[in-house]
């Protein structure tokens, strides 16, 4: 057997606890973020356009992940979650370094904020 498929005593307990954690470090954390988020940086008048692109994108995300998922089970076996665990280190440096604190801020003053802050970036991006 390889090293990965030996069967380790009490993994079965430790998978389901981890599955709890994971889901319970989501939902309170990146998993509620956008939603979040959309309501800090848009003005009543385009709420409803974002949330609906948020929207859009979550689930187009979660259908890519659902049908991505066995093709990289079967290249990365393994080290599946390796690759979704960059995936989410990549996007929370992304929150820590580039998404504005919106803690007792206007929409004018983050709107400001991100305005300054996207002057640093090329235009493409912009």
């Amino acid at each position: 057997k390889q090293w990965y498929q030996r069967r380790v005593r009490g993994t079965s307990y430790t998978a389901i606890v981890s599955v709890f954690l994971f889901i319970a470090g989501f939902a309170s954390g990146l998993g509620s973020l956008p939603w979040l988020m959309v309501n800090e940086l848009f003005t009543t008048e385009y709420r409803g356009l974002a949330n609906s692109i948020c929207c859009s994108v979550n689930w187009i995300s979660s259908i890519i992940l659902l049908l991505t998922y066995s093709l990289v089970k079967e290249a990365l076996h393994p080290f599946t979650f390796f690759l979704y665990m960059a995936v989410v280190l990549f996007f929370l440096a992304f929150i820590i370094f580039f998404v504005p604190e919106t803690r007792q801020k206007t929409v004018q003053e983050i709107k400001a904020e991100l305005t300054v802050q996207a002057k640093h970036f090329p235009p493409l991006i912009r």
